[in-house]
C-alpha cells in the first residue's frame, strides 16, 4: 500500500487548477510525474491512462469523462492479492484502513461516498478525494464536484427505493440475488425463533426450498390448520415424516428465482416471523467452504460455523501429512540467483542454456511445438520438477517446485484446515527467506498466478502457493506491462459497465412506476427507439421500424432464440411481452433485455433520451470515459 503517495497526490490535486476540461489531463499527469496519457490498448474512444510510478503493482490512473467534462481520475495505490482468494478481502481490508487513517490524520474525517464508488470520501473546494475499492485493488478517487453531486442523487434515489420496499421486500430482493448466484451442492438456511426456517438446496440441476413442519419446531410456535391451508394454497406440499417442501428448476431462469425467493419469504411471514430482523443465515457446500452470508442482510447463526469447524478438527488430519511440510529456501534463492545473471530471451532457446548451468535433466525428448517442457531438478523435496512454459516460442514462465507436497488427493471433501496450514506456514517461510536476501517485494501477477515479486532487469522472479506445493516463478518481466493493459482495459470496461447499471437502475424504477397502459420510452434518435408498455398482467416491448431494420442478422437470431417476435404484416415491429416482474430487480434485467438491441445499433456518441408517458424525463446517457 502507498499511502505516503496517496497523500503527496491528493495533496497535488489541492493545489491544482482544475477546469474539468480535456486540457487538464495532460497538465495533471506532467505536474506528478506521470507518464503521459494514452488509450489502453485498442480501445481508441474511451478512458486514458497514465502509469503513475507508485510503488505497487499496476501503478495505472484513469482519467475518465464524456462530452460533460472530465468526471474522474481514478487510481491505483495497492497492490493486487489473488480476487477471490483466502484472505484477500481482509488484506484489502486493512490496507484501505492504513490509507484511511493516513488522510484522516492530514484532512480529518470523511463524509460518505467518492464519484461512483462508496467509501471515504474528503471534500475540498475544487474536487473530493475518496478511497475505494477496485477490482482487486485499493484505489483513490479524484472526483468532479459536479459528478460528486449526481452521484450522490443517484445514492439517494437508489436508497429511497430501497427503503420503500419494506424490511421484506428487502431481504426477497436480496435473497433472490443470493439464489441467482448458489453454488452446486449448496446449503441456505434462514432460521427464526423457536425452529422455524426455510432451507435452501441446490443439488444438481434443481433448486430445493424446505419449510420447517409444525411438529418440529418449539411447542410455543407451532401452527393451526388455517396456516397449513395457506402454504398449500402458496404451493407448498405437505410430507407424513419431513419438512414441507416445494422445488424448481435451476435453469428456469431469474424471474423464476425470484417467485421462489419471494414464496420463501411469503412462508417465513405466513409462519407468523415478525421482521426479517428476527432472522438469522448459514449457508455452506456440502462437504466444502462456508458461504458468506452478508449480501442476504441478515445476522449469521451464531453456532453452525464453529460447530463444523470443531468437526473439522476433530476429523480431518492423517498422521503421515501432520507435520511441519519441508520447503527448500536456500536451494531456490540460489536458482534464483543463477536466473538473475543469466542472459534472458525469454525464446525456446533458453531451455538448453538454462538447464546446463542449473543441472536439470529434461523428462523425454523436448518437441518443438511442445506448450510445456518438464524437468527434473536436483531440489530436494518429493516432487523434484520444473517446467518451462511456451506460447509459441516465446517463454511465458518457469514453474519450480520448491517445497514437499501435501497429499490433498486423499481428502475426497477437500485440504482440512490444519494441513492446509502446514503449506501456508511453509509458504511463509520462503517469503521471508527471499524478503531477506533480496528485499521487500510487490505483490503482482506471475503469469497466471499472484504472490509477491522481485524484479531485476530482465527478469521477474516470485512465490506462488499451488494446491498442493510451494512454487517459484520465472516470468519475463515484459509480462508486467502487457498484464498491466489488460488490467486497465478492464477498469475501463468496469466504469463503462457502472454508467450501464446506473442506467438500468434509473430506467427499471420507472418501468417499476408503470401504471396499465402507461409507455415508457427511450428514444436514440435516428438508431431507434424502443417503447416499454405495462399492461393488465404483462409488460411488453417494441421496437420501433428505425431500429428494426438496423439490426444485424446475428442480433435478430439471439433475439429470436429469446422469444422476440418478428416483425409481421399486420405488426411492422420486433415485439417482445413477459408477465410482469415480481421484483424490481427483474424489471432491471428486463429493461436491460429490452434495450439489448437497440444497444447494438448505439455508438460511442449515442444520445439517448427517455419519455414516461410523453414527458421528458431527465436519465443521464451512458458514457464511454472520452472526455473529448
Amino acid at each position: 500500500m502507498d499511502s505516503a503517495g496517496a497523500v503527496e497526490i491528493v495533496e497535488a490535486a489541492v493545489g491544482f487548477g482544475w477546469t474539468w476540461g480535456a486540457g487538464d489531463i495532460g497538465r495533471f499527469a506532467g505536474r506528478v510525474g506521470w507518464t503521459a496519457p494514452e488509450p489502453v490498448g485498442t480501445m481508441r474512444d474511451g478512458a486514458v491512462f497514465s502509469r503513475t510510478k507508485l510503488r505497487v503493482w499496476g501503478d495505472s490512473a484513469m482519467f475518465w469523462g464524456s462530452r460533460r467534462g472530465l468526471g474522474y481520475v481514478r487510481i491505483t495505490v495497492s497492490d493486487c492479492p489473488p480476487r477471490g482468494g483466502f484472505g484477500s478481502a481482509d488484506l484489502l481490508a486493512d490496507a484501505l484502513a492504513r490509507v484511511r487513517a493516513a488522510f484522516a490524520g492530514k484532512w480529518g474525517e470523511p463524509e460518505n461516498g467518492a464519484g461512483p464508488e462508496e467509501g471515504p470520501g474528503w471534500v475540498f473546494p475544487n474536487l473530493v478525494a475518496g478511497l475505494a475499492f477496485g477490482d482487486g485493488t485499493v484505489d483513490l478517487m479524484l472526483v468532479n464536484p459536479v459528478e460528486q453531486r449526481y452521484w450522490m442523487d443517484r445514492r439517494h434515489d437508489a436508497a429511497r427505493r430501497r427503503t420503500a420496499l419494506g424490511g421484506w421486500g428487502r431481504f426477497a430482493e436480496d435473497l433472490a440475488e443470493y439464489l441467482d448466484r448458489l453454488p452446486a451442492d449448496a446449503r441456505l438456511v434462514v432460521t427464526a425463533p423457536g425452529g422455524r426456517f426455510v432451507q435452501v438446496s441446490l443439488d444438481g440441476a434443481e433448486l430445493r426450498g424446505e419449510l420447517s413442519r409444525s411438529e418440529f419446531i418449539d411447542p410455543t410456535w407451532r401452527y393451526d390448520a388455517e396456516i397449513e391451508e395457506t402454504l398449500l394454497a402458496s404451493g407448498w406440499t405437505a410430507a407424513e415424516q419431513s419438512n414441507w417442501w416445494r422445488t424448481m428448476a435451476r435453469g428456469a431462469g431469474s424471474e423464476a428465482i425470484s417467485r421462489f425467493a419471494a414464496c420463501l419469504v411469503d412462508a417465513l411471514r405466513t409462519l407468523n416471523v415478525r421482521a426479517g430482523t428476527d432472522l438469522v443465515a448459514d449457508a455452506w457446500v456440502e462437504g466444502g467452504e462456508d458461504l458468506d452470508i452478508a449480501p442476504l442482510g441478515i445476522a449469521p447463526h451464531p453456532t453452525s460455523r464453529s460447530q463444523r469447524a470443531e468437526f473439522l478438527r476433530a476429523n480431518a488430519p492423517y498422521g503421515f501429512d501432520s507435520g511441519p511440510l519441508r520447503i527448500e529456501v536456500p536451494a531456490a534463492i540460489e536458482i534464483a540467483r543463477t536466473a538473475m545473471k543469466f542472459d534472458w530471451t525469454w525464446s525456446r532457446a533458453d531451455l538448453s542454456r538454462f538447464i546446463e548451468q542449473v543441472g536439470w535433466q529434461p523428462e523425454g525428448e523436448a518437441g518443438r511445438a511442445d506448450k510445456v517442457v518438464w524437468l527434473k531438478t536436483e531440489v530436494r523435496v518429493d516432487g523434484p520438477r520444473a517446467r518451462f512454459c511456451y506460447d509459441g516460442e516465446r517463454l511465458e514462465a518457469i514453474c519450480l517446485t520448491i517445497s514437499d507436497s501435501i497429499d490433498s488427493y486423499l481428502f475426497d471433501e477437500g485440504v482440512p484446515a490444519e494441513i492446509h496450514e502446514q503449506l501456508t506456514a511453509a509458504y511463509t517461510r520462503a517469503v521471508e527467506g527471499f524478503r531477506a536476501e533480496f528485499g521487500m517485494p510487490v505483490h503482482g501477477t506471475l503469469w497466471h498466478a499472484q504472490g509477491p515479486v522481485w524484479t531485476f532487469g530482465a527478469l521477474a522472479l516470485g512465490l506462488v502457493i499451488g494446491v498442493d506445493t510451494v512454487e517459484l516463478y520465472l516470468v519475463d518481466p515484459a509480462e508486467r506491462a502487457r498484464r498491466l493493459v489488460l488490467e486497465q482495459q478492464r477498469t475501463a470496461r468496469r466504469a463503462v459497465d457502472r454508467e450501464w447499471r446506473q442506467f438500468f437502475d434509473d430506467l427499471a424504477a420507472a418501468a417499476a412506476e408503470l401504471t396499465e397502459g402507461q409507455e415508457l420510452v427511450v428514444d436514440a434518435g435516428h438508431r431507434g427507439a424502443a417503447h416499454i408498455v405495462r399492461e393488465a398482467e404483462v409488460l411488453r416491448v417494441e421496437l420501433d421500424s428505425e431500429a428494426g431494420l438496423g439490426l444485424t442478422p446475428r442480433v435478430t437470431v439471439l433475439m429470436l432464440g429469446k422469444g422476440w417476435l418478428r416483425p409481421g404484416v399486420e405488426r411492422a415491429v420486433w415485439r417482445h411481452r413477459t408477465r410482469t416482474p415480481t421484483l424490481l430487480r427483474d424489471f432491471r434485467r428486463y429493461v436491460e433485455f429490452a434495450l439489448w438491441p437497440l444497444s447494438t445499433r448505439m455508438g460511442p456518441e449515442t444520445l439517448l433520451r427517455v419519455r414516461v408517458n410523453g414527458v421528458q424525463r431527465v436519465v443521464r446517457t451512458p458514457s464511454t470515459g472520452a472526455v473529448s
